[in-house]
């Protein structure tokens, strides 16, 4: 009888974290704004609760509202300056905003509280590399190397994305074992996964493969503007095109694109991974093509719910899925020799040429502006080296690389993206310890349309590609449309041999180069004598490479895609 009053009387004054743990239930369902009430509920009951300050706080960001959530997160802090949480989730957000100096302060601050904070210690470490500070940043690394060697692997793995994995330097082997773990924790809410559907009849070659394209960046992003003319020119007598979209419209021109390219767009940034599985496999797609992997607001755990009997990564992610629930990974021989297809757990399907599909429809002929306008601010007659990747992606030994190819060409300037203030700072102040005899570094402000980006980067002679643990991607896309050749070097895994791939698909194989000291020697040489790097220019001007081909590129993937049926059917 006691109990039972006990009982009664804890479902009347419930306590806070009862209140937290049903609000997350709830957001992981995507039900935010019931989460939202329920904590609403529980900051009346609660009042100077810094977690459920917090969890609300968050609630409010998924919802968009940012000064709200920005505001509940503040005063998580006033409630409890320690509080770890709320300093992780407003650094999350200042960081997102571009204010990288009050991140890295709050990231410092969750740390401090709670040393034991890996994911902190992780996107600290990321932030610091996207500003350039490759000492704290360094710093930080061996930190996360010491956890990793005194931790087990299911603690460590939880707070090391796999691409965190590939900046540490991790061999190809445990990033594999670390995208594994994070496919399964994706699955983990799934009692019994499903195994590949069979198929209800074969497919002949009179009917149509249904093709349905899952992210959330069908808009202004990498991925949205490399498919947003692609997906159109898919062969509609052979196959129906799908795009399901679970990110925001942000109401540009490559949405729009996107939305009158294919056959059927469906808006489920709403559903839930339940209901968007269900609409997957209701429309009888074929092959599900996941366009995020391991990206921030991914639904991986929708492809764990198996809604297509084939199931494949493209494009999106630069590394191996690890999950037993996407069979193929879309990939050629350049960017993933068959020596190392180990590193996938997925079977790599190989196509012609590059793996990368994408279109000329941003970049112009060569612009006849004048060099020096005012928004460039480059010299006419310099040689014009450039490189457009983020902070993120630039090492030290890049950089120190750059520096002594323009240290080897007289009167050369550097031309990189100057969006990001600090690390602006922090490169600058590196030029100018190096003692060269006048800055030769030019930061480029943002420009509003990928066009306008495009036309002015024909401007650059020479594209340095990053060469450590990340290449350019879209990046060295886009300076090949301008008509800017690439000097790359590949390195051991898909992220650093993208460009390569794309180089040699271009028709310029010179400019793959074996190592660094080949890379520095390469660059001094075609800056000096100039007459290469003209020709390398011309040659991209002509477009008559396979790169350039989009509709040939295009093809090459509805024959991936068709291979992948016929083995499924085969195999059922």
């Amino acid at each position: 009888m006691l109990w039972k009053i006990l009982r009664s009387a804890f479902s009347r004054r419930p306590r806070a974290d009862s209140f937290v743990n049903r609000s997350l239930a709830l957001r992981k369902q995507g039900r935010q704004h019931e989460a939202e009430q329920l904590l609403r509920e529980a900051a009346l009951q609660f009042p100077r609760n810094a977690i459920v300050a917090t969890n609300l706080g968050v609630a409010l960001l998924e919802q968009d509202q940012a000064e709200h959530g920005v505001a509940w997160l503040q005063r998580a802090i006033e409630f409890d300056p320690r509080c770890a949480p709320a300093h992780f989730n407003l650094a999350n957000v200042m960081r997102a905003s571009g204010q990288r100096k009050p991140a890295i302060e709050h990231y410092e601050s969750a740390i401090d509280a709670d040393p034991g904070f890996g994911h902190a210690r992780e996107e600290l470490m990321n932030c610091l590399l996207e500003v350039c500070d490759w000492d704290r940043a360094g710093q930080v690394a061996k930190a996360i190397h010491a956890q990793i060697a005194r931790e087990p692997a299911a603690t460590w793995m939880r707070y090391v994305s796999p691409l965190t994995a590939l900046q540490l330097g991790l061999p190809p082997a445990e990033v594999k074992a670390v995208a594994a773990f994070h496919a399964k924790e994706c699955a983990r809410d799934i009692k019994h996964l499903p195994r590949r559907p069979a198929s209800a009849q074969a497919i002949d070659d009179a009917r149509r493969l249904r093709i349905g394209y899952l992210s959330r960046d069908f808009g202004n992003h990498p991925v949205g503007q490399l498919l947003a003319n692609a997906l159109a020119l898919h062969d509609r007598a052979q196959f129906e095109v799908y795009a399901f979209s679970f990110g925001r419209d942000d109401g540009s021109t490559y949405r729009r694109d996107i939305v009158r390219g294919v056959d059927h767009f469906i808006d489920a940034e709403a559903m839930t991974d339940d209901e968007l599985a269900a609409v997957i496999a209701k429309a009888g797609i074929h092959v599900l093509v996941d366009l995020a992997g391991h990206t921030t607001g991914n639904r991986m755990p929708v492809l764990a719910r198996r809604p297509a009997p084939v199931q494949t990564h493209y494009l999106g992610f630069a590394a191996t899925t690890g999950a037993s629930y996407i069979d193929y990974y879309i990939s050629d021989a350049v960017a993933t020799p068959p020596s190392m297809a180990a590193a996938f757990s997925e079977k790599v399907a190989y196509v012609p040429h590059s793996f990368m599909v994408s279109d000329g429809a941003d970049a112009l002929n060569p612009p006849v502006e004048a060099r020096n306008a005012a928004e460039t601010q480059l010299p006419r007659d310099a040689i014009v080296f450039c490189n457009f990747n983020n902070g993120s992606r630039i090492t030290r030994e890049d950089f120190a690389a750059w520096l002594q190819i323009l240290d080897g060409v007289p009167g050369s300037v550097l031309w990189l993206q100057g969006a990001n203030p600090v690390m602006v700072d922090n490169l600058r102040a590196m030029e100018n310890a190096a003692g060269l005899e006048q800055p030769c570094i030019v930061f480029a402000q943002r420009v509003p349309t990928k066009r306008e980006h495009l036309s002015r980067l024909n401007r650059a002679d020479l594209m340095l590609d990053t060469i450590g643990w990340h290449t350019g991607h879209s990046s060295t896309s886009d300076a090949l449309w301008a008509a800017v050749p690439v000097l790359t070097v590949p390195g051991q895994h898909f992220a650093n041999r993208v460009s390569a791939s794309l180089v040699t698909a271009a028709g310029l194989p010179q400019y793959v180069r074996q190592d660094r000291r080949d890379y520095i020697d390469t660059a001094i040489r075609m800056g000096r004598e100039r007459a290469e790097l003209a020709a390398g220019k011309r040659e991209l001007a002509a477009r008559t490479a396979p790169f350039f081909d989009t509709q040939g590129r295009v093809r090459d993937l509805e024959a991936a895609y068709r291979q992948m049926w016929e083995q499924t059917i085969a195999s059922a």
